[in-house]
């Protein structure tokens, strides 16, 4: 059986809290995240390249091919023996339907174009949007490393509750075996009873199958934790006891300091500040259809019959074109001013979700705080409850001894006790969990790690 336990510890993979904070930032989620991020990033360049002058080359080769094809021609009229008419010593001409022959001929084009933007509100504001947004992708993110982190951290202390309970459960276990056989030795030495050897018997059953059940939570801990981390759910994690110290320190900021330090640091109000500031400057893009853009261009181009001349000898053939084009839409049939009044009620939207929001995060720091402060009260009196059980049960197992109690008397100390372990335990570990959530409430959970 020894074997048997050392086998499962050393397949068992220790991990630390530290650890878990730090894998945490790279799951699923963040990761998913991250690309948002990305995307918004590479959608502001895309916006800004519309105002960096534009290059193009324009290359052509063509050939123009006509048959003979009759026209209305001018010609000089003539004598019946065919020579012209003389009229003041001028040639006379008269319009005549006449054939003329078909013919073919190259044409080549060699063009290079810049064209450079000097004013366009929309493509202006369409810029300052992306980068809000940008701005916006990248609070969403490190808000998503927040939940991420403090996901992993309340795992960690499941697993690490499930595992401590489970030695409370096994514990038992040892004790009610110890009874069951000190009960048994009683009975046969004619100081017990028969009902009281076979109670302690049930009793060490009992005690056995709710350890046997509290591996199976362990087991689903495991199985959540490495899920969340992108680990392998087959591998057995095992929670390394954190630095936990004998008396946790009391929340180091109030309400009101608690409520600024979110206001600076929570990256969701970031997130929907920045889509404010996004949803007005989009407000102006779709109002710049009632603004002129001036735009600027500048192109080279040489043409001629002959590839040779156009394409190599760059001494002929060459042209200059360069100019200033201004358009203005003064009539869209409505259309500017539909897309604007559009863009106004997106803009409402975002300032109506920043300050719900700003409500959320500031209820989610005092619920934080309050409940951080009530673990550390509770955690005082389940130390104290702790203590008190374990007398208790002292006590009753002194009685049983004397043959001043039975077994029942004992059983009720046993249980009492592990209840008061198990509930340290899992107080224990709320409080470490209330601690992170106040930290994610705020903003400071991993030191506002930011992509």
């Amino acid at each position: 059986m020894s074997a048997l336990v050392l086998s499962v510890v050393l397949a068992a993979t220790p991990i630390t809290l530290d650890q878990v904070r730090q894998e945490s930032r790279n799951n699923l989620q963040a990761l998913l995240a991250e690309l948002d991020r990305v995307r918004a990033s590479e959608q502001t360049r895309y916006s800004r390249s519309a105002l960096f002058p534009q290059l193009s080359l324009n290359s052509q080769a063509n050939r123009t091919i006509t048959s003979t094809y009759s026209g209305i021609g001018t010609v000089v009229v003539q004598d019946a023996n065919g020579n012209p008419i003389l009229k003041d010593g001028q040639l006379q001409y008269q319009n005549k339907i006449t054939d003329f022959p078909g013919y073919a001929y190259n044409n080549f084009v060699l063009a290079a174009t810049i064209n450079q933007l000097l004013f366009d509100l929309g493509k202006f504001k369409t810029l300052e949007q992306s980068g809000h947004l940008e701005d916006a992708a990248r609070g969403a993110a490190a808000e998503q490393i927040l939940v991420s982190e403090f996901e992993a951290v309340r795992r960690f202390y499941s697993l690490w509750t499930a595992q401590k309970q489970l030695l409370v459960l096994e514990a038992t276990v040892t004790r009610s075996k110890e009874f069951a056989e000190r009960a048994e030795a009683l009975y046969e030495a004619g100081r017990g009873n028969k009902g009281d050897a076979l109670a302690a018997a049930v009793n060490l059953g009992s005690d056995q199958i709710n350890a046997e059940k509290q591996r199976a939570v362990v087991s689903q801990a495991r199985i959540d934790l490495a899920s969340w981390l992108g680990r392998s759910e087959k591998e057995e994690l095992d929670a390394v006891d954190p630095p936990l110290t004998e008396t946790p320190p009391p929340p180091t900021v109030n309400l009101d300091q608690g409520l600024e330090l979110a206001r600076t640091n929570r990256p969701l109000l970031v997130q929907y500040g920045a889509q404010v500031r996004a949803a007005k400057a989009f407000e102006t893009a779709q109002a710049a259809g009632w603004a002129p853009r001036l735009n600027f261009q500048i192109q080279y181009i040489r043409q001629g019959p002959e590839a040779k001349t156009v394409f190599t000898d760059f001494s002929k053939q060459n042209a200059f074109f360069g100019g200033f084009s201004l358009n203005w839409d003064l009539f869209s049939g409505f259309a500017t001013d539909s897309q604007t009044k559009q863009a106004r009620a997106q803009l409402a939207q975002a300032q109506l979700n920043l300050a719900q929001n700003e409500h959320d995060v500031e209820g989610q720091v005092k619920v934080a705080l309050d409940s951080l402060v009530s673990q550390l009260k509770a955690l005082e009196l389940a130390k104290q409850n702790r203590v008190t059980a374990a007398q208790n049960l002292d006590y009753a197992q002194e009685r049983f001894k004397a043959g001043a109690s039975s077994t029942l008397d004992v059983r009720d100390a046993q249980l009492k006790l592990a209840q008061a372990y198990q509930t340290l335990i899992q107080t224990r570990s709320d409080t470490e969990v209330a601690r992170a959530a106040l930290d994610k409430a705020m903003g400071t959970l991993g030191n506002g790690a930011t992509p």
